[in-house]
């Protein structure tokens, strides 16, 4: 076993510090640490994507791939949707978020006379977890009754994706 040593307050060196192996503490290392012109590497850095898909006009059907994961695996972090205007009546717009085809959400995300216009509804993911390959798709359906339907319908869904 080699000699150990215990530094019980602050250390300079005015110089280069070489070790053969480096331990830092979980947390010791924040935002504030990191040279604004280290050039650290796209693979190792997490990445936040914030999607956002709309429509103008009344609500329409529709199927439309938002996101390809291109990282090797992605947390689906929040969805939600809403519309500039809402819907009268019993007219309704739904919004499902799929990975390849099989829904995302514990329920679909129903627009209807109840919502207020310009405020998100937050839709309850039940599956988080994507990886390399995985198309993420917005299906809408929107529903004609006995009054119209919401208009500017939006939804936003965000990730974080691991590019390694």
């Amino acid at each position: 076993m080699g000699l150990i040593s215990r530094v019980e307050s602050d250390v300079y060196v005015n110089g280069n510090l070489s070790v053969k192996t480096l331990a830092i503490p979980s947390g010791t290392v924040v935002d504030d640490d990191v040279n604004a012109s280290a050039a650290i590497a796209a693979t190792k850095l997490e990445q936040r994507h914030v999607l956002t898909y709309g429509q103008t006009g009344n609500a329409a059907s529709a199927t439309i791939p938002i996101h390809c994961v291109h990282g090797a695996t992605a947390t689906l972090i929040a969805f939600e949707a809403g519309s500039v205007a809402k819907a009268a009546g019993d007219s309704t717009m739904t919004f499902d978020l799929k990975k390849n085809g099989t829904t995302c959400l514990s329920a679909v995300i129903t627009l209807d006379n109840a919502n207020t216009a310009y405020v998100a509804e937050a839709g309850t993911l039940s599956v988080t977890a994507a990886v390399d390959g995985d198309v993420l798709t917005i299906v809408t359906a929107a529903t004609v009754g006995t009054g119209t339907l919401p208009t500017g319908c939006f939804c936003t869904l965000t990730l974080d994706e691991d590019p390694t």
